[in-house]
């Protein structure tokens, strides 16, 4: 599979999926995860790209022991330049996802960006949370690549509990966004314990609550809408 990714003569129509967020403890890696077990379930490969230097999506996956979900790691003292991220997606097939990590400065968040075409920024419900989200949102928007091209974004809410004055704070926060928000994941401790045996919610062992699988389809859904009108669009790389 490498070596048609390397040749000339082949162009390669990538997907790469940003989950991105400056304030750690958000959920990246819980949303990075829990998407390729949802392309695993419906046998599609997909490369997971592990640039968090804590690496728990790396342990996640070499606990999973797929062989449809393609493992890369970043090297936990590199610095995230765009040449050598450009070298790691030169490995990565048609479709990536990448774990992000926290605290990205402006340039590492640019060279993210211009190899992404999506990005998902998990949010939890708390005043922290969404001020910090609001910095992330506006420094993205900031970006060079992004003013040239904006990028498809949208806001999955991670952990809430809907029946609290926080969610009600959190759901006015992103309507006010005016960007897409996709979910609001439960705070159930299976996604704990999913991360922890290299399991996603879309395993049938792990949950079989229908609103934790339709989560994850009406993501799997919106991604793949964005994913036609970008390869549709002149200069898709």
């Amino acid at each position: 599979m490498n070596s048609a990714h390397n040749s000339p003569a082949t162009t390669v129509k990538r997907t790469v999926i940003l989950v991105a967020n400056s304030k750690g403890g958000c959920g990246k890696t819980t949303i990075a995860t829990n998407l390729v077990s949802y392309y695993e379930a419906l046998g599609r490969p997909v490369t997971l790209l592990d640039l968090d230097p804590q690496q728990s999506a790396t342990q996640w996956l070499k606990l999973r022991k797929s062989t449809h979900i393609h493992g890369l790691a970043w090297p936990v003292s590199e610095p995230l330049s765009l040449g050598r991220l450009q070298q790691k997606l030169d490995q990565a097939g048609e479709l990536v996802v990448i774990d992000s990590p926290a605290g990205l400065d402006p340039h590492e968040l640019d060279h993210l960006l211009r190899l992404s075409q999506i990005v998902l920024v998990p949010v939890l419900p708390s005043p922290i949370d969404i001020r910090a989200t609001t910095r992330f949102l506006q420094a993205v928007m900031l970006t060079p690549t992004y003013r040239r091209r904006p990028r498809r974004l949208a806001v999955v809410a991670n952990r809430a509990r809907t029946r609290t004055k926080m969610y009600a704070a959190l759901r006015q926060f992103l309507t006010s966004l005016k960007i897409p928000y996709l979910v609001t994941l439960r705070d159930t401790q299976l996604y704990v314990q999913a991360m922890s045996h290299g399991e996603g919610i879309m395993d049938a062992a792990v949950s079989r609550n229908l609103d934790d699988r339709q989560h994850w389809r009406l993501i799997g859904e919106w991604l793949e809408v964005q994913r036609h009108l970008i390869q549709a669009m002149p200069g898709f790389r």
